[in-house]
């Protein structure tokens, strides 16, 4: 029988940017995919420390033009190699971080019209990174902050573990967007390091999507009710 962790950890406060039941992502608001790129990549530098290397996966849809659809599998089999993935609906490909620009490139070169029947992007670049909140005062991780501060606690099915943030956005030819799980201290730490998420982000945080983390009584798991936003004190 697997240990049960000792969870003795403070508490924790996270945003959920934005789960599934809110349409999965905050919009980027912005067409051009080289712009929503560099919007993505200002807020990770200014805010974040990089956990493990970023996954690329380029992804191209079924149900667009046949022209524009095999130009783009014929470009994504050559710079990148065979898929890992195909699908009804789509073909995916793994992307080295030395071939990332070249998948750009390929997304502005196709344009914003590139659609498929259902309107969405004929292509896309997703990026996923596991990372760590910077402390806006220190200019470093909170160091109390850390999957491993919370007996690695589950929240979910998908690999989210309290103590660990993610950040995962995908750049498309039509629209591109941005989803957070986003880990802070819980206590007078949490309204300045939440402010400076909001100045550095390329999106508005949403009010309704911060829990307040505690471990439970018995001490082996945590439990979390819904808080108001601390980007902004309370008058």
């Amino acid at each position: 029988m697997a240990r049960t962790p000792d969870i003795t950890s403070p508490q924790l406060v996270t945003y959920d940017g934005l789960p599934g039941s809110a349409g999965g992502a905050h919009s980027l608001r912005v067409k051009q995919p080289d712009k929503a790129f560099q919007r993505v990549q200002t807020f990770v530098e200014a805010c974040t420390e990089p956990v493990s290397s970023a996954s690329w996966v380029f992804e191209v849809a079924t149900g667009g033009p046949p022209a524009a659809t095999e130009h783009l599998v014929a470009l994504a089999t050559e710079r990148f190699g065979g898929p890992r993935h195909r699908a009804r609906t789509h073909t995916e490909w793994n992307v080295a971080p030395k071939s990332v620009n070249d998948a750009l490139e390929a997304l502005v070169a196709v344009g914003p019209d590139a659609v498929t029947s259902h309107g969405r992007s004929l292509a896309a670049l997703t990026c996923s990174m596991r990372v760590r909140l910077l402390d806006p005062d220190a200019r470093a991780p909170y160091p109390d902050i850390t999957p491993e501060a919370f007996g690695r606690f589950a929240v979910d099915g998908y690999g989210r573990l309290l103590g660990g943030s993610g950040v995962r956005a995908t750049i498309g030819t039509a629209a591109s967007s941005m989803s957070l799980w986003l880990n802070l201290p819980a206590d007078d730490r949490l309204s300045p390091g939440a402010r400076h998420l909001q100045d550095h982000l390329p999106l508005r945080l949403s009010a309704k999507h911060w829990r307040l983390w505690r471990p439970t009584r018995s001490g082996d798991a945590f439990r979390s009710t819904k808080i108001p936003s601390p980007v902004h004190d309370p008058a």
